[in-house]
């Protein structure tokens, strides 16, 4: 059981409420064994908070345990409790089944905080199970309902979980009864509705993952677009209306940057992470495409100065035709650099490094 997904159940309920009627008292503790052993073969999680005799916990847990197979069950029962609590949440079963508990202590003395914020956050509660209780039940079931979690409220005893129920039974088509249902089909009931809902969660978090990458998609082409403006403009300014022959190397330079920057945003919009800033990639791209493309052409200017020499009074041909021969050497830059970039950072950060050197 511990090596497959788990779906957590928090239980929750008191049979005080009960204690003038001894024999509903009985029926109820029964009742909740069978529940925890259908929980048990249904491959569900408890997650238990009270394990005094008038709670539901400890007789939910005895019949789950009771029902798991030798060897199975590690840490499907997830025990929540207080600082205060401590010595007081204490289950019989622990004695000889440990391995199957995973006790988890909430911060600071007061437990009802924890407790109902336990039942709010994102992870660690997967369903809510009712019956009988106060006044601690009737908000705890509250919350599991505003946060549409799957809630099974037992209406074979007074209490809170009936005034639950009540509401659910509303708004939930065939909402089970136990007047109805067997435990077992009760247990099903609630699993089913697990399952639907895990199914529902994975789709929205698929939805938002595709809207995530359909808009950084949008940012990334924006960068990717007005890099490549700017390298048009410059290509453009260098070819078309050379500048004086003294402006025409920064004008180079600028091309160089551009160059890189831009075949580094395009790389990142068809072969990118996603994850990746754009930033990231112009300044990787410009800082390779002007290196690259300055290493490129500092051979041709000492043999050939032309556009450097002090004499000089217009940009020639020869010159041009360098320059864009440095543009499109810089946008190959632009891509290779940062590809390789962003592949060594991510071994060096798959390499753990030990003290020593040692891995």
């Amino acid at each position: 059981m511990a090596n497959e997904y788990m779906p957590y159940v928090a239980i929750i309920g008191g049979l005080w409420t009960l204690k003038d009627d001894p024999a509903k008292t009985a029926e109820a503790k029964k009742m909740a064994r069978e529940i925890g052993a259908a929980l048990a073969n249904a491959k569900m999680g408890l997650v238990v908070y009270f394990s005094n005799d008038e709670s539901l916990e400890p007789h939910v847990v005895s019949g789950y345990v009771e029902a798991l197979p030798p060897g199975t069950g590690a840490s499907s029962i997830r025990v929540r409790f207080a600082e205060s609590q401590r010595d007081q949440v204490q289950f019989a079963e622990e004695a000889t089944r440990k391995d199957v508990f995973d006790r988890v202590l909430f911060g600071g003395k007061d437990w009802e905080a924890p407790f109902y914020r336990s039942l709010a956050v994102a992870d660690g509660v997967d369903a809510v199970l009712l019956m009988a209780g106060a006044r601690s039940t009737l908000i705890a079931g509250q919350i599991a309902v505003a946060r549409l979690l799957p809630v099974l409220a037992i209406d074979k005893f007074d209490g809170s979980a009936g005034i639950i129920r009540t509401e659910l039974a509303f708004v939930a088509n065939a909402y089970p009864s136990s007047t109805t249902h067997s435990t077992a089909q009760l247990v099903e009931w609630l699993k089913a509705q697990v399952e639907t809902r895990a199914k529902e969660r994975a789709k929205a978090r698929d939805l938002e993952r595709k809207y995530k990458k359909v808009t950084s998609q949008r940012g990334k082409t924006c960068w990717a677009g007005g890099a490549f403006v700017v390298l048009l403009a410059t290509v453009f300014y260098g070819l078309a209306k050379a500048p004086e022959p003294g402006l025409y190397p920064f004008l180079t330079f600028i091309g160089l940057i551009a160059a890189g920057a831009t075949g580094a945003l395009v790389r990142l919009v068809f072969w990118g992470e996603e994850d990746t800033p754009p930033i990231k990639s112009l300044l990787l791209g410009g800082f390779a495409g002007f290196a690259v493309g300055v290493a490129y052409l500092i051979p041709q200017w000492v043999g050939a100065p032309e556009v450097l020499a002090p004499s000089a009074t217009v940009v020639k041909a020869t010159d041009k035709i360098q320059f864009v021969s440095a543009v499109l050497v810089a946008i190959s830059a632009g891509v290779g650099f940062d590809t390789i970039f962003i592949r060594l950072k991510r071994q060096a950060e798959d390499l753990a490094i030990g003290p020593g050197g040692q891995k």
